[in-house]
């Protein structure tokens, strides 16, 4: 099974400056990548929460509301938030 890890880093709302420290993807990417492969092979997560950033669920709401602007549609946010990972802890 293959596995991809996009990270796109957000602060106040705006997606941050890559750095070498930890590198980031371009939102269109993440985009791109969610498109070529199906929503249906895709889970949405998070960290946010910590220190000095956002609450989890703000930013939470803050990372599908992009999603939602680049293109991801409704009921693929869905499948990739609710349906994949109840899946993968065998609840569906």
């Amino acid at each position: 099974m293959a596995r991809a890890k996009h990270c796109v880093k957000f602060r106040s709302g705006r997606p941050m400056i890559p750095s070498l420290y930890q590198p980031v993807a371009d939102p269109m990417e993440t985009v791109r990548t969610i498109k070529e492969i199906g929503p249906e092979r895709c889970i949405i997560g998070s960290d946010f929460g910590q220190v000095l950033h956002m609450d989890s669920i703000d930013g939470m709401r803050v990372f599908i509301r992009a999603l939602l602007a680049f293109g991801i549609k409704p009921d693929e946010v869905r499948v990739m938030l609710k349906e994949n990972p109840a899946k993968l802890m065998w609840l569906d």
